[in-house]
């Protein structure tokens, strides 16, 4: 990563975004339409008191319902399977920083994918390096790294002029269930780490979401609840029917459904000019189109 003020922390470089596809990397299953937010210069971001507060844009509907699940020193969690959590996490991190916040990442699960940031920024009509350049980096690659990392981020964030909008931990937990580290061993340093990231949370005061890659609907962390950041939300993800997503918010139960664009759509009101029709049980019809609420069906 490229060099700053502290090793452990760097800008994901330029030389990451290669030719960045359109779409997620690692995708969710199908290919995910996300709204584009309304963007505004990071100058008027500034002048305005009100929107420095706020993680997301205030449009589409979708990211006022996501600013609900985040709390300044709390800890909001996503949790879901593998492919559906590192497809998501990269659009939460697109949006902050397009919206001119700064995201300080450390990363478990070694899943982060720069090219999905940067095919988000370039769809939403935004600088792809200056997106990424918002994103700062530190990723660990067995346990003890991990909670280095977790136990200088306070220092490193501390040190700087200004602190980042977001806090997020990628699975921090994952790399204590390495099959070399003895069980004893693994809960001893999820307390630790647990325990560091409340005195994180409380020092820095920002959002803090930690991710983790599993089916169940609530985080598993030792020690969390008792040691670390109370939980303000917890957004899970789901695979649906007919390869819809779910996405709930369990605190207040509250939930969103992901639509997959059928295969001839390429955006809201992009089409495939020839596409064959699809075989019903009794007539050949189109697949039905996503389309953006209250407008007709092209």
């Amino acid at each position: 990563m490229g060099a700053t003020s502290d090793p452990s922390e760097g800008i994901v470089p330029p030389a990451l975004l290669g030719a960045a596809a359109g779409s997620l990397s690692p995708p969710l299953p199908g290919s995910f339409l996300f709204p584009r937010p309304e963007l505004r210069p990071a100058s008027e971001l500034l002048a305005r008191e009100r929107d420095r507060q706020r993680l997301f844009p205030s449009a589409p509907a979708l990211f006022p319902w996501l600013e609900r699940a985040f709390a300044p020193g709390k800890v909001t969690a996503l949790v879901g399977p593998p492919t559906l959590v590192s497809g998501f996490l990269p659009f939460l991190l697109a949006t902050v920083a397009s919206h001119g916040g700064e995201v300080s990442l450390r990363e478990g699960s070694n899943r982060f994918s720069p090219y999905s940031v940067g095919a988000l920024a370039r769809r939403w009509g935004v600088d792809p390096e200056e997106v990424l350049g918002r994103v700062r980096l530190a990723r660990a690659f067995t346990a003890h790294q991990m909670v280095s990392l977790v136990e200088t981020w306070s220092d490193v964030l501390l040190s700087r002029t200004v602190l980042p909008s977001l806090l997020v931990v990628s699975d921090p937990t994952l790399l204590c269930q390495d099959a070399e580290v003895p069980p004893d061993e693994s809960v001893a340093l999820q307390m630790h780490m647990a325990e560091v990231l409340g005195r994180v949370a409380r020092s820095l005061r920002r959002p803090l979401l930690v991710t983790q890659e599993r089916t169940g609907g609530r985080l598993v962390f030792p020690g969390l609840a008792r040691l670390g950041p109370p939980v303000h939300e917890t957004l899970r993800l789901l695979h649906g029917p007919d390869g819809v997503v779910r996405l709930t918010a369990q605190e207040r139960a509250e939930s969103l459904t992901l639509l997959a664009l059928p295969p001839h759509q390429r955006h809201l009101e992009e089409f495939d000019a020839d596409v064959p029709a699809a075989a019903s049980s009794d007539r050949f019809e189109r697949p039905s189109e996503v389309t953006p609420w209250p407008a007709l069906f092209p």
